[in-house]
C-alpha cells in the first residue's frame, strides 16, 4: 500500500506542479530518460523533458487534473492507468474547452525505495458500446 500511495502522490504532485508552473516539482519524478509514446521522437533525456513541459505550461489558461484510476505494482515496476482532464480557458467570451484523456505510465522503483516514471502515453477517450454498429 505504501507503493500505491507514493504513485498516487506522483499524480498529485504533477497536477500541482503543472497548474502552478513549477516544472521542478514535476521533474523530480523523472529519471535520466523518459519515453513519451505520443511524441514523434519519443525518447527524451531529462533536459528535453524539462523543456517539453516548460513549453506546454506556457500556454495561457491551461489547467490539468490527474486521477490515477488503477495502480498495479509488480516487483520493481508499476503500471498506472488513469484519467487526465485538460481545461483550456477561452481567449474570448466562449466557454472553456475540456479534453478528457486516458493515460498509462510505467514507473520503476528507485534504489531509495521511491519511484520514477519511465514511459508514458495518453490519448482521447473513445466511446464504445458492445454490440452497437
Amino acid at each position: 500500500m505504501e507503493d500505491v500511495a507514493f504513485l498516487r502522490n506522483i499524480a498529485h504532485e504533477f497536477e500541482e506542479g503543472f497548474n502552478n508552473g513549477d516544472v521542478d516539482r514535476i521533474m523530480r519524478f523523472y529519471g535520466e530518460t523518459y519515453v513519451d509514446v505520443n511524441l514523434r521522437h519519443p525518447v527524451q533525456n531529462k533536459a528535453e523533458r524539462r523543456e517539453y513541459y516548460s513549453q506546454v505550461m506556457r500556454r495561457p489558461g491551461l489547467r490539468v487534473r490527474v486521477q490515477p484510476d488503477d495502480i498495479l505494482v509488480r516487483g520493481d515496476l508499476a503500471f498506472v492507468r488513469g484519467t487526465i482532464l485538460l481545461t483550456q480557458a477561452p481567449t474570448t467570451g466562449a466557454a472553456p474547452t475540456r479534453t478528457e484523456l486516458r493515460y498509462l505510465e510505467v514507473a520503476e522503483r528507485t534504489p531509495d525505495g521511491g519511484w520514477q516514471v519511465l514511459w508514458g502515453m495518453d490519448g482521447p477517450v473513445q466511446e464504445y458500446e458492445a454490440g452497437s454498429s
